[in-house]
């Protein structure tokens, strides 16, 4: 694990929204009792200077119905030209160490996550789902 991570990145993000995907499903009378899933999915793709991620929530229920959402926001990271030999940053499994030590980047990705499934969920005329502002831990 990488403890310095924000250290080999210029502090200088460029953050985009990448996807929103939303599917409503036709409710049926005396459907039991369903659990909301809050799934997160965190991509890393190197370039010669730069890393980018993508960062995705993904709202759905079990048994599946009333909807499903799916929120992607993205940033791209540039090199400190000076720290980036210092590692081989191809041989690295990049979501691992950001999702383990990237807050700097990750906690600004899902609090805008969080802000559109909370707008996008009021849009019922019902209370927004506010969803936790962290990415979710891996299960072991």
């Amino acid at each position: 694990m990488i403890n310095n991570l924000e250290d080999y990145f210029k502090p200088d993000q460029r953050f985009f929204l990448d996807k929103i995907s939303y599917n409503r499903m036709e409710s049926t009378s005396g459907t039991p009792a369903r659990i909301l899933n809050c799934i997160d999915q965190l991509d890393a793709f190197l370039n010669s200077n730069s890393v980018k991620l993508v960062l995705t929530r993904t709202l759905k229920f079990d048994p599946e119905g009333i909807f499903q959402l799916s929120v992607s926001f993205g940033v791209v990271l540039t090199f400190k030209e000076e720290l980036k030999s210092d590692l081989s940053w191809d041989e690295l499994d990049l979501a691992k160490e950001f999702r383990q030590n990237g807050r700097f980047a990750t906690d600004n990705l899902m609090r805008r996550i969080c802000l559109l499934i909370a707008e996008i969920t009021s849009s019922f005329g019902q209370p927004p789902i506010i969803t936790p502002d962290a990415v979710a831990p891996l299960a072991e």
